[in-house]
């Protein structure tokens, strides 16, 4: 297929068409949720490279996930031909790794470097403060993780963090920041945060290696521009300073990773930046039905300083936006449940894997999970425990990094009696002091256990095992053996098949995920050796949740609304629209924060297709704690000719859904409320069984009950929203 302007004019709509064949220099793309900015991306990538503006390999295109480049790659290809489709596509950890194992070794680092989990920085620096002697539960780790991250992401290293520091936990911080700093050099080790920094380091410091790589892409293109932070920015600006060949498309109403350091006003002060810049706005909607639309403009045009953008569609007005209370988080999941089997059943047309649950906090699942899991309902949560988080993937890993980077402190101490050999804390305490007090790497100290001071003759043998283990597969990678035999000869010789495949039900799924990772590494089959060992082990640690999302297993989707961003689904429920949940209490105390929660609800509504379902709770139970809720400000926002609600009680009758009978009149005025239930009455609820009424207590609108039930104790209970029946 060649892209001309005929063929392009009948493919694209006006505003795409401007996009794709606007001439060089900066390009500004507002692209509204579902307007097909995807689109836009690939054929502007695929126009450069025909009309012979840019060569494949000129080409640098920037994308939010690595699901997302290997999309648009293969959408280029079709295009262009396999063999002229961009090699340098990904996101900006990718990216940045792949150009720090070429020329890093400018700035001093190593070409085997690891990548450190959260997992494994979490553990860096925890031993980083054991040496300072800081008491974790006054001092969590992961809160220390959080603010080095920040700090890094504001491009602040630990001399000046440790100069800003304004409170004494920030001073803690300051002291910890370079020992684990350290750590991570003796290790041969990079953070997330690292890749992005060590690259702007290495433009800034590296001979050359700014205006080699600033030749190298003479067009960036850059996806979700919304969401990148002072150091992503940074990089941009650095590699576009020559040829402002730079293509940015993103969505100021979708910028919702301030948390992770992402500005907002990287996309908004575009034309500040670069004022010679065309701005294109693509506001024709092609995922989305009009009333849908129409619900999240009310949310998004309360936040100011927005670019005014207003998407309409030619799929016409839909259905209305369902908006429905129920009771308790129990109720929530068993009306959900009954709406997701009528969508699917006879009388619907819909499939599971059509279907997505969102909500704010990850905590909101349990109840979810708990209904589904009864009432039979397959699901795929996204955000539990990943494919490369499994313990057994976790350890073949740490053996694979302790070949490929013999300071890999992390990997070793993981994996340094695992299966069990006899190794225990204070062996391994002993060689990494010794490793402290040589100035030397593990694998020197473990080179000769017997010289290592305090060593018992069955650590001494255990250790050699250790070490012969670890060269004889170090040796099949000098040799270049294929990475899928390298694991499975590691497999085999470190004793891991044994251990897991025990002939239990447990040991041989964990098993199956094992071979499922030695087939991986077939994917790797075009490089040798340590190159490829080095690619798997990147893409193991850079891989995200959505990355792991299999759209062809049937069942609905659980997710946050923070991790649905770039995914569409024809049914959408969001739950948990109450105040303190959406938006978080933690937003209504920080400045901008209530804006950002709209942007998070604007993207969450803008997810569905046909169908949006908003539910709030009168009451939840969350960490612990039960709360009488107010439903979302952003409720209130919603045009009343767009919604429906369900007629009279939203309780689950059995065999339908509990949102078959909509009404679309006004509801009839309140009854006068009358007490039904005495304290010492004995009653009967269908969830919680029966139970003693302790207390009841008329409100202006409802019967308030606290009843003390058989099996799950006291539960505070509306007589109107979960009827009880008299024993």
């Amino acid at each position: 297929m060649t892209v001309d302007t005929t063929d392009l004019a009948a493919t694209l709509n006006p505003p795409q068409l401007e996009a794709v064949t606007a001439p060089d220099g900066p390009l500004l793309v507002f692209a509204g949720a579902g307007s097909g900015k995807t689109r836009v991306l690939t054929y502007r990538i695929a126009h450069l490279i025909q009309t012979g503006r840019a060569h494949p390999d000129q080409v640098l295109a920037v994308t939010f996930t690595n699901k997302a480049a290997r999309e648009m790659r293969e959408r280029i290809a079709a295009i262009v031909g396999a063999d002229r489709a961009p090699a340098w596509m990904g996101t900006f950890h990718s990216i940045c790794g792949r150009i720090l194992r070429r020329d890093g070794q400018l700035i001093g680092i190593n070409r085997s470097y690891v990548i450190y989990d959260e997992a494994d920085r979490l553990a860096s620096m925890k031993r980083a403060m054991q040496r300072l002697g800081l008491d974790e539960k006054r001092f969590p780790p992961g809160a220390v993780v959080q603010k080095i991250s920040h700090a890094k992401n504001e491009m602040l290293g630990p001399e000046e963090f440790a100069a800003a520091a304004d409170d004494y936990f920030a001073e803690v911080v300051g002291r910890v920041y370079p020992l684990y700093e350290a750590s991570m050099r003796d290790a041969s080790a990079l953070d997330f945060d690292d890749m992005l920094l060590m690259a702007v380091r290495l433009f800034r410091e590296g001979k050359g290696a700014l205006e080699k790589w600033q030749r190298r892409f003479n067009h960036v293109l850059v996806d979700e521009y919304q969401d990148t932070n002072l150091v992503q920015y940074t990089l941009v600006q650095m590699l576009c300073e020559e040829h402002r060949n730079l293509c940015v498309v993103g969505d100021d109403d979708q910028s919702i990773y301030r948390f992770r350091g992402a500005d907002v006003r990287n996309i908004l002060g575009f034309e500040r930046d670069f004022p010679e810049a065309r701005v294109v706005k693509l506001e024709q909607n092609y995922r989305s039905t009009q009333n849908i639309l129409d619900a999240a403009h009310a949310v998004i045009k309360a936040v100011p300083d927005r670019a005014e953008k207003t998407l309409w569609t030619d799929a016409g007005p839909g259905q209305r936006v369902m908006l429905a209370q129920v009771y308790d988080e129990q109720e929530e999941a068993e009306a959900l449940a009954g709406e997701i089997r009528r969508l699917t059943s006879g009388e619907g047309e819909m499939s599971l894997r059509d279907i997505a649950v969102l909500y704010r906090t990850n905590a909101q699942s349990r109840a979810l999970e708990e209904t589904l899991v009864r009432q039979g309902i397959p699901y795929k949560l996204i955000g539990g425990v990943r494919f490369y988080e499994r313990r057994e993937i976790k350890d073949a890993l740490a053996y694979l990094r302790l070949v490929f980077n013999p300071s890999d402190v992390v990997a070793f101490r993981r994996i340094i009696n695992v299966p069990r050999r006899k190794i225990g804390d204070k062996t391994v305490a002993l060689i990494e002091a010794e490793a402290t007090a040589q100035g030397s790497s593990l694998s020197d100290v473990l080179s000769e256990p017997v010289k290592i001071p305090g060593l018992g003759s069955a650590a001494i043998l255990a250790l050699t095992e250790f070490r012969d283990l670890i060269n004889g597969l170090r040796a099949d990678l000098d040799a270049k053996v294929a990475l899928p035999d390298l694991i499975e000869d590691l497999l085999v010789r470190t004793g891991l098949q044994r251990m897991y495949n025990d002939g239990t039900e447990e040991g041989a799924e964990r098993w199956q995920n094992l071979l499922e990772f030695k087939g991986l590494a077939s994917e790797y089959a075009g490089l040798e050796g340590s190159e490829a060992l080095a690619r798997m082990l990147e893409d193991a640690a850079l891989v995200s949740d959505v990355d792991d999302l299999d759209e062809s297993k049937p069942g609905i989707t659980l997710i946050t609304l923070h991790m649905v961003k770039g995914l569409e689904f024809p049914v959408v429920f969001m739950v948990g629209m109450e105040e303190g949940l959406l938006p978080h209490m933690r937003a209504l105390e920080e400045p901008g924060g209530v804006d950002e929660e709209r942007r998070l609800c604007y993207v969450g509504m803008t997810r569905a297709m046909r169908r949006l379902y908003l539910f709030h709770t009168f009451r939840r139970h969350l960490f612990g704690v039960a709360n009488l809720n107010l439903p979302s400000r952003f409720l209130a926002e919603l045009p009343e000719a767009i919604i429906e609600r369900p007629a009279g009680s939203t309780r689950p009758v059995p065999g339908r859904s509990v949102l078959d009978q909509v009404s679309r009149r006004p509801p009839a005025p309140a009854e006068p409320v009358v007490q039904r239930y005495r304290e010492g009455q004995r009653v009967k609820h269908r969830t919680f069984g029966e139970g003693l009424v302790v207390k009841s207590t008329l409100t202006r609108t409802d019967e308030e009950l606290i009843v003390r039930f058989d099996g799950p104790g006291i539960k505070i209970i509306s007589a109107t929203l979960a009827p009880l029946e008299a024993v």
